[in-house]
C-alpha cells in the first residue's frame, strides 16, 4: 500500500461545494458529485485501489482532457466501466461528515464491504496522511505474498501496523498479486533490465520485492 497524494483537486465544484457545508448531508451513492468524487480519487490513486493496489479501472479514463469546468464529463456506462466503492476510511465520520475529502478513497467492493466494513481504524496506516511512509511502516514476503510490519518498528506500532493491514485487507484478494509476481520474478530472472518498467499494479510488492533480492545479490 503506497502513499497517496490527494492535494491535486480536479473536481473543483465538489470541494467548493464541501468546504462550504455547515452540516453534510446524509450519504448516498447517486449523489450529484458521486463521479467527480471517484474519478478525481482514482486519478490521485493511479486507477488503483488504496489499500490493495489492484486497478480499479483503465488508466486512459484518468486523462486530465475528461474534466471540464471542474466537473468529469466522461459518462460511465457498461463501456467505460470502474470497479471498487467510495471508501469512508473513518466510518464514525461518515454520519456527519459524509463528503469529506480526507476521508475518503476508492478501494476494492469486496475490502470495503466485506472486509473492513465499520471496523475502527488506527491512522498509522492512514495512506494520505503526511506521516505514512509504506517502506518505514511495510515489508513484503514474496516467498508467501504478504506484507508485514517492519521488523524495525516497535513492538506498540508492530501490533498496530498488523491490526491495520487485516483491516484494510492489504493481503486479501491476493491471488492476482502472486500471478504478477511469479510472472515478474520469472522475467526478472531472464532479464534483469526487465524489472525496471514499472508494472500496472500491485507496484509496491514488487518494488519491495526487487529490493529484497537486490540485498541477496
Amino acid at each position: 500500500m503506497r502513499k497517496i497524494d490527494k492535494r491535486e483537486i480536479l473536481s473543483t465544484k465538489y470541494k467548493l461545494w464541501e468546504e462550504g457545508l455547515e452540516k453534510h448531508p446524509n450519504y448516498y451513492s447517486s449523489h450529484k458529485y458521486m463521479t467527480d468524487i471517484k474519478m478525481n480519487l482514482l486519478y490521485c490513486q493511479k486507477g488503483l485501489c488504496a489499500y490493495t493496489e489492484e486497478a480499479l479501472c483503465d488508466i486512459e479514463q484518468l486523462d486530465i482532457k475528461y474534466w471540464k469546468d471542474g466537473v468529469y464529463s466522461l459518462e460511465l456506462d457498461s463501456q467505460n466501466l470502474v470497479n471498487g466503492d467510495l471508501e469512508h476510511f473513518d466510518c464514525d465520520l461518515k454520519e456527519n461528515k459524509a463528503y469529506l475529502w480526507d476521508n475518503l478513497f476508492m478501494v476494492n467492493s469486496n475490502i470495503n464491504c466485506r472486509v473492513k466494513g465499520t471496523k475502527p481504524i488506527k491512522n498509522i496506516l492512514k495512506p494520505d496522511s503526511k506521516e505514512y511512509d509504506e517502506y518505514k511502516y511495510l515489508e513484503f514476503d514474496h516467498t508467501i505474498n504478504k506484507f508485514l510490519p517492519n521488523v524495525k518498528l516497535s513492538q506498540e506500532d508492530k501490533n498496530d501496523v498488523l491490526e491495520m493491514i487485516e483491516t484494510l485487507g492489504i493481503n486479501s484478494n491476493a491471488f492476482k498479486r502472486a500471478k504478477q509476481l511469479k510472472s515478474l520474478l520469472e522475467d526478472f530472472e531472464l532479464d534483469e533490465e526487465a524489472s525496471l518498467v514499472e508494472p500496472i499494479e500491485y507496484i509496491t510488492s514488487w518494488k519491495m520485492t526487487l529490493l529484497n533480492i537486490r540485498k541477496k545479490i
